[in-house]
Order: C-alpha cells, then sequence, then structure tokens
C-alpha cells in the first residue's frame, strides 16, 4: 500500500514538472514585439476607475455596485483578457533584465505576486458562480482589477524608466 502510494506521487510530481517545464518553455520564447502582439485589450479606464476604488478609499466606499463592477471590468470576458495577460506582462518584465538586471528582476517578482493575486481572485469569482456565494464576489473583482491595474502600472514605469524607446509602443497597448 506505501509503494502504490509513493508511485502514485512520485508519478504526479513528475506530470507536474513537466507541465511546469513545458509551460515555461512556451512562455520563454518569442521576441518583444510577438509579446505585445499577443496582449489582449482590456478597457483600462474603466478596470482603473475599479482598482483605484479599491486602492485609494475615499469617504463614500460603496461608490460602485456589483453590476456596475462587473460592466466596468468586461465581465468574464475582460476577466478572462486579464488572466492572459498577465504572463505576458511577466514576460515583457522579464524582457527588461537585458538593461537593467537588478531593478527588473525584483519588479518582474512583484508583478508575478500580482499575478498570483489576480489569478487567485478570478478562481474565486468562478467558483462562487457556481456557489450560492455572490455576496463576496464584488470583492474578488476588486482584486483582480487592483492586480491587474499593479502589473500594467508597474510595468509601464520599468519600461519608462529602462527602455523608453520601447516605452510608448507598450503603453498604447496597455
Amino acid at each position: 500500500m506505501t509503494n502504490l502510494l509513493f508511485l502514485v506521487v512520485s508519478l504526479a510530481v513528475t506530470v507536474g514538472f513537466f507541465c511546469l517545464v513545458l509551460r515555461g518553455r512556451k512562455v520563454a520564447f518569442g521576441d518583444w514585439q510577438s509579446i505585445v502582439a499577443r496582449l489582449q485589450p482590456v478597457p483600462f479606464k474603466n478596470l482603473e476607475r475599479v482598482a483605484l476604488d479599491h486602492l485609494q478609499p475615499s469617504g463614500h466606499q460603496l461608490q460602485l455596485e456589483t453590476d456596475e463592477l462587473w460592466e466596468l471590468v468586461g465581465g468574464w470576458d475582460g476577466l478572462h483578457r486579464m488572466r492572459q495577460n498577465a504572463d505576458l506582462i511577466i514576460q515583457l518584465a522579464a524582457y527588461i533584465q537585458i538593461w537593467n538586471r537588478d531593478e527588473a528582476i525584483i519588479v518582474a517578482e512583484r508583478i508575478r505576486q500580482d499575478s498570483l493575486m489576480l489569478r487567485r481572485a478570478i478562481w474565486r469569482i468562478e467558483m462562487h458562480r457556481w456557489w450560492a456565494f455572490r455576496l463576496r464576489t464584488p470583492f474578488y473583482v476588486h482584486q483582480a482589477a487592483s492586480a491587474y491595474y499593479l502589473m500594467t502600472r508597474r510595468l509601464l514605469a520599468l519600461y519608462e524608466c529602462n527602455q523608453f524607446l520601447l516605452y510608448p509602443r507598450l503603453a498604447e497597448v496597455l
């Protein structure tokens, strides 16, 4: 019985490792232009409004209703686009290491942490879609929007300081 359990756990770890390696290779290939071309449009002004409502609270903290939040982030399509763009944003942060290794590594890690928060929030929204916990969904929409907003702001600041020639194109796409 112990040998069977060990075999199953070993197999699961091995498969998981190979999935990560293959995903890493898929992510690692591509030049700057191809990475930027794969970024999907997200309604940034609307997203910024949701994120700042969460990140910079004011006296009236219930300004956005659930339906309005959902509409501002673009619904399921907007959340899907944010999740798809998250990996590309991390790649773009890693790309800048050519010019500024120290800062780019730190900023890329911050962006990676924001990406984890984004994915966790979207996962919770998806889980709450199937269960009756809709009361918490606005909190996770705020978290997802805030995480994506921080990712894009960090990336643009990194490019503005270290690669000003690529910055205008990136700012246009994001």
